[in-house]
């Protein structure tokens, strides 16, 4: 059996996810993503918006997650994020409301702050849909 690394993702609500898997990639906040495989060398970088990726029993899961910090070690990944969700926690219909709102607040933002907020908004509903494998997702 291949060497494997055990993964878990938490929020300050709840455990996410934990499992043994053969690799790992996710978003960073401004070093693109990063690929993780057994044996890494260790370290601790901060955790951006999108979607971790990670691989278990051949097969290809994703993970939504929006900041937080990552801690890297040979046998380990442990992610630390604001909010994240597995596929089967996302709510569908709830994120494309979601989708749907924040462009009508993209159309009636009148500060940049009104903007910003707006559009951060718009990007967390599209990874959420991207991740769920809805097509509104897919233009991301």
């Amino acid at each position: 059996m291949s060497p494997m690394i055990k993964l878990e993702v938490v929020t300050p609500e709840r455990p996410v996810f934990s499992a043994e898997v053969a690799e790992v990639q996710f978003p960073t906040a401004s070093r693109g993503y990063y690929g993780i495989l057994p044996g890494h060398t260790p370290l601790m970088t901060e955790v951006g918006d999108g979607l971790l990726y990670y691989v278990q029993d051949g097969q290809q899961h994703w993970i939504t997650v929006f900041g937080g910090f990552a801690e890297v070690g040979p046998d380990r990944v442990t992610i630390l994020a604001r909010e994240s969700e597995t596929v089967a926690m996302i709510d569908l219909e709830r994120a494309e409301a979601s989708r749907q709102r924040a462009l009508k607040l993209l159309k009636e933002a009148l500060t940049e702050h009104d903007l910003a907020i707006a559009q951060a908004k718009l990007d967390a509903s599209l990874i959420r849909l991207q991740a769920a494998g809805h097509p509104a997702g897919h233009g991301f």
